[in-house]
C-alpha cells in the first residue's frame, strides 16, 4: 500500500502564520462594526434612514454568517488542492476578501452593501478558520492550551492596534482607511500562506468515510458525546457574553448617565481587552503544565456568572466597572482553555474544518438571540422586580454561564502521561487515514 509524506509546520512557523492568519481576518470585521460600514451606510442613504438600513442589513448579514458557519467548515474540509486545502483557502479568503472590501468600500445601494459586507464576512471567516483548524492536523495535543491561548490573543491585540491606527489616521478619508485594512490582511494571509506547510490526499488514496449522526452532518451523540458538551458549553458560555452589549443601555437606565459618562466609562474599561489576552496566555499555558482542561473551563464560567450577579444588583458603578474587568479575566481564560479542549475532542481531525466552524456558529447565534429576547427580558424583569428590569435580565444570563460550567463536566480530562511527541517534520499516513 503507497504511503504519501504528512507535512508538519515546524511549531514556531506555525504560531506566527497562525497569529498573523487569524488577527488580520478578524481584526477587518471587528473594525467594520466599530463604526466603518456605519459611515458607508450613511454615504448610502442618509443619516436619517441610517439606523433603519443598518438594522436591516445586520439582521441579513447575522443570518448570512450563521449559514457560513455551517456549511463553511465542510467547504474547507471537502476539496483538496494540491497547494493544501488550509493554505488554498487562507489564499483565496484573502484575496476574495480584499476584493470585498473594495467593493464594500464603493457600495452605493443597499443591495450591494449588504453583498459585500456578507462576503467580506464570508471570505475572512474562511480564513480564520482554516487557521484555527491547522491546530488540531499539526500541533501535538500537550501544546494545545498554549497554542490557543495565543491565538485567541492574537485577535484583540490586532483589534486593538487597529484602534489605535484609526485614531491617529482620523483625518483620513474612509477609502484610504478601507484600502490600508485590507492591504495589512493581504501582507498577513500571504505571510500565512508562505510560512504554512500543508498537506494534499492524492485522489487514489481518499476513502469515503461511513456518515453518522444527521446525514453524516452532525456527530452522533452516541459515538461521540463530548463534541455535543462542549458545543453546548461555549453556545452558554457565548449567551453571558453577548449579554454585554447592553451595557450601554444598561448605564443609561440604572445610572441615569449621559453619552460623555458612557465614553468615560468605556476609556476606563479600555484595559479589558489586555487583561483578557493575558488571561488566555496564562490559562493556555497553565493548562498544559499541569495537564488539566475542565477545572480552568469550570472556574472561568463560574467567574464570570458571579460578575452578571453583582451587575445584577449593583447600584453602585464602580462595583459594574471592577465587575467588567473579572468578567473579561475569566472570558478571556476560558476561551483559550475551552478552546484547547475542543481541539482535543474532535470527532476527526481530518474534518476539523467543519467541526470547528459548527463551534464558532455559536458566537453569532448566542448574539442573535440574546439581542432578539432582550427586550422581553427586561420587560419582563420590570413586572418582577420593578426598577430597570436589568435585575432578571443579568440573572438569566448568570445562569448561562452556570450552565457552561455544569456542561463541561461529562467531558474526559485530559490523559495525566504526556502524549508521545510527533515527527518534528513529517509524519507517515496510508489510505486508510484519508477522506473525500
Amino acid at each position: 500500500m503507497q504511503e504519501y509524506t504528512r507535512k508538519v509546520t515546524p511549531f514556531g512557523r506555525l504560531i506566527v502564520a497562525t497569529v498573523l492568519g487569524m488577527g488580520t481576518s478578524v481584526a477587518p470585521l471587528v473594525l467594520l462594526g466599530f463604526g466603518l460600514s456605519t459611515f458607508i451606510i450613511i454615504r448610502i442613504v442618509g443619516q436619517n434612514q441610517a439606523t433603519a438600513a443598518y438594522g436591516f442589513a445586520s439582521g441579513i448579514i447575522g443570518i448570512a454568517v450563521v449559514i457560513f458557519g455551517i456549511f463553511g467548515g465542510v467547504l474547507a474540509d471537502k476539496f483538496q488542492f494540491k497547494i493544501g486545502r488550509r493554505r488554498f483557502w487562507i489564499a483565496a479568503g484573502s484575496v476574495g476578501g480584499a476584493l470585498s472590501m473594495l467593493t464594500l468600500t464603493y457600495a452605493n445601494n443597499l443591495f450591494t452593501f449588504i453583498a459585500a459586507l456578507a462576503a467580506v464576512n464570508f471570505f475572512y471567516f474562511m480564513v480564520t478558520l482554516s487557521c484555527s483548524a491547522l491546530v488540531p492536523e499539526q500541533v501535538e495535543e500537550s501544546k494545545y492550551g498554549r497554542v490557543s491561548g495565543l491565538m485567541g490573543a492574537a485577535a484583540p491585540a490586532l483589534v486593538m492596534i487597529g484602534q489605535m491606527l484609526m485614531g491617529v489616521f482620523a483625518e483620513s478619508t474612509l477609502e484610504q482607511k478601507m484600502i490600508a485594512i485590507l492591504l495589512i490582511q493581504l501582507l498577513g494571509g500571504f505571510t500565512a500562506f508562505f510560512l504554512i506547510k500543508d498537506n494534499y490526499i492524492p485522489v487514489e488514496q481518499r476513502v469515503k468515510k461511513p456518515k453518522t449522526g444527521i446525514r453524516g452532518f452532525y456527530p452522533s451523540f452516541k459515538e461521540h458525546p463530548s463534541y455535543t458538551w462542549a458545543l453546548l458549553t461555549k453556545l452558554f458560555i457565548n449567551f453571558s457574553n453577548a449579554g454585554l452589549s447592553m451595557l450601554t443601555l444598561f448605564y443609561i437606565a440604572r445610572f441615569h448617565l449621559g453619552e460623555a459618562d458612557i465614553f468615560r466609562i468605556m476609556g476606563y474599561t479600555a484595559p479589558t481587552i489586555l487583561l483578557m489576552v493575558a488571561a488566555g496566555l496564562l490559562g493556555g499555558y497553565l493548562s498544559d503544565k499541569v495537564r488539566k482542561q475542565k477545572p480552568f473551563v469550570f472556574g472561568a464560567a463560574v467567574v464570570t456568572g458571579a460578575c452578571l450577579v453583582t451587575f445584577a444588583f449593583s447600584n453602585n458603578i464602580t462595583w459594574v466597572i471592577a465587575g467588567n474587568f473579572i468578567f473579561n479575566f475569566g472570558f478571556g481564560m476560558y476561551n483559550a482553555v475551552d478552546n484547547a479542549l475542543v481541539n482535543r475532542i474532535l470527532p476527526s481531525k481530518e474534518e476539523a474544518g467543519k467541526y470547528i466552524s459548527m463551534m464558532n456558529v455559536t458566537t453569532n447565534l448566542s448574539s442573535s438571540l440574546v439581542n432578539f429576547a432582550a427586550p422581553s427580558l427586561i420587560a419582563l424583569g420590570v413586572l418582577l422586580f420593578g426598577g430597570d428590569g436589568y435585575t432578571l435580565f443579568f440573572l438569566v444570563l448568570a445562569a448561562f454561564s452556570v450552565l457552561s460550567a455544569v456542561f463541561v463536566l461529562p467531558i474526559p480530562e485530559m490523559s495525566p502521561g504526556k502524549p508521545e511527541p510527533q515527527e518534528p517534520n513529517a509524519s507517515k499516513s496510508t489510505n486508510q487515514e484519508a477522506i473525500v
